[in-house]
């Protein structure tokens, strides 16, 4: 995962435990303008961040990297099923073009 969506996660966790960054910026203790350098800056995460914000809004780190807490397995089933509905969406896209390029085949041999 890259650093834009890490740092899309916090937010989203941030915000459903209603913290403001000022809130979690206190409990990482450090001033309100370093946490939003952390979250919208170019502050890196990979770094003592990551383990430090996700201590503070009671996640595992994997929570914030992965996008689910592979210890809840709901969580997990669910993220699987959401990748299988894609996987399945895509080879019907997949097969739909293999029709069309097919039908176009069969017109230029008759032609």
């Amino acid at each position: 995962m890259n650093d834009r969506e890490i740092k899309k996660r916090i937010e989203s966790y941030r915000r459903k435990q209603k913290l403001s960054q000022a809130d979690l910026a206190e409990k990482l203790s450090i001033s309100q303008t370093a946490y939003y350098k952390i979250e919208k800056g170019n502050t890196s995460l990979i770094s003592d961040h990551l383990p430090k914000i996700a201590s503070a809004l009671n996640l595992p780190e994997e929570a914030l990297v992965l996008g689910y807490d592979p210890k809840d397995v709901e969580s997990l089933e669910h993220s699987i099923a959401e990748k299988d509905r894609k996987i399945t969406e895509l080879e019907a896209t997949i097969a739909d073009k293999n029709r069309i390029i097919a039908l176009q085949e069969e017109l230029l041999r008759k032609n």
